[in-house]
């Protein structure tokens, strides 16, 4: 029997716990509703209409790109992915990039980010912008569409 038990004492699991920590089972609390304790960030493909991106600007000395997010979903966006498709004022594609932008926009508000430029060199500008007195410098157009975006969990308020 004294030779089961000192078999069996290496099989017994650490306890690991200090002072007042809790297992995950017993630190739940009972003043959180169950709607609380299962919210999550969300990532949705929004609607056209629910998030729309208006106002992009890029003048030719500037290392970075803005535009602005109009949320009209029913919950707050923390994150969002957008595609840019740069085209030169022939139509022909200049460059295409992917940006993923942190961004506080509650519902119903416009928010303006701001993400690095593609233009490193500061040889192209936007051409709804200032025209600039430098030369050799190219106009191009840009189209953006919103690809997802991060959604805030719902709390008890806004439901």
């Amino acid at each position: 029997m004294l030779l089961t038990l000192l078999l069996a004492l290496p099989l017994r699991a650490d306890k690991t716990l200090r002072g007042k920590l809790r297992t995950a089972a017993t630190a739940k609390s009972e003043n959180v509703p169950p709607a609380a304790e299962t919210a999550f960030d969300t990532i949705c493909a929004p609607a056209a209409d629910r998030v729309r991106l208006s106002g992009y600007d890029k003048p030719l000395g500037s290392r970075v790109e803005s535009l602005f997010v109009s949320n009209s979903l029913g919950t707050g966006i923390s994150e969002i992915e957008i595609t840019l498709d740069y085209t030169d004022m022939q139509g022909r594609t200049l460059h295409q990039a992917v940006r993923r932008v942190r961004a506080d926009i509650p519902s119903g508000t416009t928010r303006r980010i701001q993400f690095p430029s593609w233009d490193t060199q500061n040889s192209f500008y936007y051409r709804h912008s200032r025209r600039p007195r430098t030369a050799n410098v190219t106009p191009y157009d840009v189209s953006c569409k919103v690809n997802s975006c991060v959604t805030l969990p719902m709390t008890t308020e806004t439901k």
